[in-house]
């Protein structure tokens, strides 16, 4: 069953969220991103599967992605990898056992797990080169690096002697556990801005192909398991989030926030200040508005079309 939206309403419904939620005050910055952000920062950015976009408030300045990255992390993974075989390296983490030592760490050892299991093995540098080909096709612009997330991320793992503590537990990853470590501290710095954000999710909800080049970024079939991990992944948050709203959806402490509907698009969101449990607030509420006034929920039997 289709249902039809004007365009207007999407651009209205952005306004809306937007003049709602501008002036709420809940929420902190995380330490870890205090040189990333000015204050009161707060962007909203729609992509339609076609192209077509709207943006509304500081949608151009780039932020750290944090957890956000995840997204092209998988489709990385899943594209050098068959189903089951993604599954085994990516979900059965096999991190820590019983019997080993619990390892406190800066970032999730999933991600990790997944950054080590990327090809090139043993090549740091183009390891990271293949992830952020695949961000870059995705967005078809250019990316920033926090520099401060990074060495805050370096200091930590240097400090914690956690590449050490690692291969002492007998914690075993793909590639090497220091190399791993490094290149996954570099893909959580990675920037994007809203806009970009946006573009990137709108690529995946198009089966691929990037609304703003009409090239293809990755094979289409990856871009429905690659919604299915954001809808499953998130521990607590997720799982409220799904049913309350009905979006797939990234989130970081960073404050960035994005939403993919297939078919339809993507929302991406910003705001530094997030509430205890790493949720940017103005952004995650914004989101929410938009796709409760759209009714945007991918478990829903009617598929959304945006008239001219």
């Amino acid at each position: 069953m289709e249902r039809k939206i004007s365009f207007n309403d999407v651009t209205k419904a952005i306004e809306e969220a937007f003049e709602q939620f501008k002036s709420d005050k809940e929420g902190t910055v995380d330490p870890r991103v205090q040189g990333d952000y000015k204050p009161d920062t707060f962007g909203i950015s729609v992509t339609l599967a076609d192209g077509r976009t709207f943006d509304k408030g500081d949608t151009t300045a780039q932020v750290p992605l944090g957890s956000v990255a995840k997204l092209p992390l998988s489709l990385v993974l899943l594209s050098q990898n068959l189903g089951d075989e993604l599954f085994n390296k990516s979900c059965c983490c096999g991190c820590r056992k019983d019997n080993k030592p619990k390892i406190d760490m800066p970032f999730g050892k999933h991600g990790l797990r997944t950054v080590s299991a990327i090809i090139p093995q043993g090549d740091p540098d183009g390891k990271f080169k293949v992830i952020t080909d695949m961000v870059y096709a995705l967005t078809a612009s250019e990316r920033g690096f926090s520099d401060s997330l990074y060495n805050y991320y370096t200091d930590t793992i240097k400090a914690n002697n956690i590449a050490e503590s690692m291969t002492n537990a007998g914690i075993r990853l793909y590639d090497d556990v220091a190399q791993s470590l490094d290149v996954y501290a570099r893909v959580l710095s990675l920037k994007l801005s809203v806009s970009q954000m946006s573009v990137m999710g709108a690529t995946v909800s198009a089966d691929g192909r990037n609304p703003v080049n009409g090239e293809y970024a990755f094979d289409g079939k990856y871009a429905a398991p690659a919604i299915a991990l954001m809808a499953s992944r998130g521990k607590h948050f997720i799982k409220r989030w799904i049913v309350k709203t009905g979006l797939p959806a990234k989130k970081s402490f960073t404050g960035a926030m994005l939403a993919i509907l297939p078919g339809f698009g993507a929302i991406a969101a910003y705001s530094p200040e997030t509430d205890e449990r790493g949720v940017p607030v103005k952004a995650s509420k914004a989101i929410a508005y938009i796709a409760e006034k759209l009714g945007l929920n991918v478990f829903a039997s009617d598929r959304i079309c945006v008239s001219k």
